[in-house]
């Protein structure tokens, strides 16, 4: 029975919600995804330790349309691009997502900058697949820690004044040649 409960823990079922229904009787889920569940992520972490916590809360917009609204929170271990370490990465996100009918047009939206973002309603919304979009969405294009923060570039100041060019050997064969 420990294995099983074990398992569970690892590998816990999938929430799906529907999503229209959901948003009219202005429901609410809370939850936490570990990191590791949230495979599209691992190119961009250092680590997949850790878990992000959720909340979908389901309602209407001033003008009385469905939508979500999903808050994240957790730590995740980015890998900076700059030296390829991990990067602590504070997460605290909080979206507005208007819900649309499927192929419902969403050009009216596209214009107005105040527009909420929108989603695509449906009747089995993974929310574990809607909370990791939002965390892709909100990553940096290139974390990196601040200017010379950096595990290795505190010490390449060094390293290069000490380093040789490759080519000092042959200047100084040219040198000793030239001299005799």
């Amino acid at each position: 029975m420990a294995q099983k409960y074990y398992h569970a823990r690892l590998m816990p079922a999938q929430t799906v919600i529907d999503s229209l229904e959901f948003a009219r009787a202005a429901r609410q889920l809370r939850g936490s995804v570990p990191v590791t569940m949230l495979t599209r992520l691992h190119d961009c972490l250092h680590g997949s330790d850790g878990e992000v916590q959720y909340v979908v809360t389901g309602g209407r917009d001033p003008q009385r349309r469905l939508m979500l609204k999903v808050d994240i929170s957790g730590n995740l271990s980015l890998q900076c691009q700059r030296c390829l370490g991990a990067l602590d990465y504070s997460l605290e996100l909080s979206s507005a997502l208007l819900l649309v009918r499927p192929g419902e047009d969403v050009s009216e939206y596209a214009e107005d900058p105040d527009a909420p973002d929108c989603i695509e309603a449906s009747e089995e919304l993974d929310v574990t697949s809607l909370v990791e979009d939002e965390i892709l969405l909100s990553l940096p294009f290139a974390p990196r820690h601040p200017e010379n923060t950096c595990r290795n570039e505190a010490n390449a100041g060094e390293r290069i004044a000490d380093a040789r060019s490759p080519f000092s050997k042959l200047v100084e064969l040219k040198h000793s040649r030239q001299k005799q």
